[in-house]
């Protein structure tokens, strides 16, 4: 949705006998601001008002409302201030405001709802709509003054100009969604080649068969955004939710410049291309290659010299400059980070810069130091906590925030030796082992260290100390492979091959009693409802077509799965979850509707915390209400979540058994 402001007449307010929206006229419009002269036409003499084609808005003051004769007279008055137009296309555009606001009913309604960016019947949108009627006031003030400084953009305004919007009688098509409808019914597409409907811009791109390149873009109740008159080429209107359109003109296509979503120009056109970054930043790359972030909307130069923008997972933007170095570690190029406005976060000076953590807002960066890799520290201001000295930083993944364990953070120095850092940067103890084994996550655990000392693994503390001696390396190191390798799956053992039943089959061995047991245990005991979680699973089956197949061992198998699915995604008992949805483990409760999980808090919550993390504290949380966590698959890339009761926990891993499943109780 492009948000919008409006202006409409109407005989009556909401709340008054006679009021309908269907005798709602529409008189102007603007995307994206809203113009001074809808302010000064609404005025001194006006109200708030609900505005019923909002649901929220139906019994809630959100919109502004004043009489139309106090709109006249003000027009007539700013009129008398304004010089005479100078071209026809003015002309017109005066002569349609008077006759339009002469036409309209008894009240004029302003509609600024969509750009007062909080929920109407809140406070902070009172505040809003409270802070666009002073501005009314204000410029209404100005103009019983005379007050030429306060109103310039209204005295200097042309046929096109922002301050005075856009006006017809057709503004009122914002009164339901803009969209689509069929070419046949419009008659201004008669005659034009409709390229596609552009759903970001709410327009038809539009041309004619004679010069199938230049387009133009008009809304389906006939407001033309780019009219086919200006002869643009290349709309690039994909950028529009970013509140912008690239263009080349047919006299000089290899030229880009920037529109706005009302069709004005923002940015000349200059040779060369143009990505828009985000809603304030722009790439401009010249003709030779050579590229540089602007600012929108003026276009001031941010910074040059900079390839590859493109945004992380953190909400930054990722830069890439090029070096004229001929050092070999040197003249790789160099990456920073900037704010969605351009601020530069970290400066180019570095090989890679990992995310930025939400909480402790500390990334991993690396350089390359003398032929390698190195990694350190630096805060949300771009400043280096640790210098690029470490071998490792420990992360759950090669973009993630480092990851912490007692707010410390896992390193390897350069000498290939276990550290672990303060989030300032610092040492907390004097590297004196390495790490006994290479794998993530067994080097380090979240209360103490693998490390070698004289050929012997032992644990360490967070504080250098050891604490008690394993084995040799060598035997450490394969009873740590052993055990990775039974978890995974990667024994000499050859996979049992999985099998697949039909309806009809798993029907077939069905034992509603059986059922129902098995899904009392999946459901905390409750009969009706594993009653009806059965019922509702052989009823599916019974509709399911006949072809489809379900995984398991034995159709008993595949049946107990299907119970488990209908739980969770029928009666809110369990949730899917991919192993890497972390985000989704504050909301569990939004995921499995039971009592015992609507005040879950992943209050210890680490950046680089991981599901296995999330799952944990999900366990730790239901353990005082007697309830287990269950992943019902214990393998698989996906988490197949449930809640047994503790006492059910035997019953139910007995059950999972018989049926093949390998469940996991938390």
């Amino acid at each position: 949705m492009i948000n919008t402001a409006a202006l409409f007449s109407t005989t009556f307010l909401p709340g008054q006998a006679g009021f309908d929206t269907e005798t709602i006229t529409g008189l102007a419009e603007w995307r994206l601001d809203t113009p001074m002269l809808f302010k000064l036409l609404i005025g001194a003499g006006t109200q708030t008002t609900a505005w019923p084609i909002y649901g929220d808005g139906e019994d809630c003051p959100c919109v502004l409302a004043a009489p139309m004769a106090q709109a006249q007279a003000s027009w007539q008055a700013l009129s008398a201030l304004m010089d005479k137009p100078r071209d026809a296309a003015a002309i017109v555009a005066r002569g349609a405001i008077s006759a339009l606001l002469a036409s309209g009913q008894p009240w004029l309604i302003l509609d600024g709802v969509q750009l007062i960016p909080h929920d109407i019947g809140t406070p902070d949108y009172a505040a809003g709509l409270d802070a666009l009627r002073a501005e009314a006031q204000a410029l209404h003030s100005a103009l019983l003054r005379g007050d030429r400084e306060a109103l310039a953009p209204l005295l200097a305004a042309g046929a096109a100009s922002p301050a005075t919007g856009y006006w017809s009688a057709t503004a009122s098509a914002q009164l339901a969604d803009v969209e689509e409808l069929g070419a046949d019914e419009l008659p201004f597409l008669q005659g034009l080649e409709v390229v596609g409907w552009e759903e970001d811009a709410l327009c038809y791109e539009v041309s004619t068969a004679g010069e199938p390149d230049v387009t133009g873009l008009v809304t389906p109740y006939g407001r033309w955004i780019v009219p086919l008159s200006q002869r643009y080429v290349d709309l690039g209107v994909y950028y529009a939710d970013d509140g912008w359109i690239t263009f080349a003109t047919a006299d000089a296509p290899d030229a880009h410049g920037v529109l706005d979503l009302n069709g004005m120009l923002v940015l000349p056109p200059a040779p060369g291309a143009l990505y828009v970054i985000s809603p304030h930043l722009l790439q401009q790359i010249d003709p030779d290659g050579a590229s540089r972030l602007l600012r929108m909307p003026d276009g001031a130069l941010l910074i040059d010299r900079v390839d590859n923008i493109c945004l992380r997972e953190d909400g930054l933007i990722d830069i890439e400059r090029q070096t004229d170095q001929t050092d070999d570690d040197k003249k790789r190029n160099v990456y920073g980070v900037v704010d969605k406005m351009g601020k530069v976060v970290v400066p180019p000076a570095y090989s890679s810069v990992q995310d930025v953590g939400t909480k402790k807002k500390i990334a991993i960066v690396s350089q390359r130091i003398a032929g390698r890799f190195l990694f350190g520290l630096v805060n949300s201001q771009g400043e280096l906590l640790a210098p690029c000295q470490y071998e490792a930083i420990d992360c759950a993944t090669t973009s993630s925030p480092p990851k912490l364990r007692k707010n410390l953070i896992f390193a390897i120095d350069a000498q290939g030796l276990a550290c672990m850092l303060t989030l300032d940067g610092k040492q907390a103890f004097t590297p004196l082992y390495p790490p006994a084994h290479h794998l993530r996550g067994v080097a380090v655990q979240s209360d103490f260290l693998y490390v070698v000392k004289d050929g012997m693994a032992w644990s360490m503390d967070f504080t250098g100390q050891l604490l008690e001696q394993f084995d040799t390396v060598e035997n450490f190191k394969a009873a740590i492979t052993a055990q990775l390798s039974e978890a995974m799956g990667l024994g000499k053992k050859k996979a049992v091959p999985r099998h697949s039943f039909t309806p009809a089959q798993i029907l077939a061995k069905a034992d509603r009693e059986q059922l129902r047991a098995m899904a009392a245990l999946l459901l905390q005991g409750d009969a009706e409802l594993a009653a009806r979680c059965v019922d509702i699973t052989l009823e599916e089956l019974a509709q399911d077509d006949p072809e489809e197949e379900y995984e398991g061992d034995t159709p008993e198998a595949a049946c107990f799965f299907l119970l488990w699915s209908t739980a969770a995604d029928v009666l809110g008992h369990g949730a899917t979850l991919d192993w890497k949805s972390v985000d989704e483990v504050p909301h569990i409760r939004l995921h499995i509707g039971l009592p015992a999980l609507q005040d879950f808090r992943w209050a210890q919550r680490e950046d680089g915390d991981a599901m296995a993390d999330g799952l944990a504290a999900i366990a730790a949380h239901l353990a005082p209400h007697q309830l287990r966590l269950v992943n019902l698959h214990g393998d698989e890339d996906t988490y197949y979540l449930g809640v047994v009761r503790a006492q059910d926990a035997a019953a139910f891993q007995a059950v999972a058994l018989q049926a093949a499943l390998r469940p996991v109780l938390l």
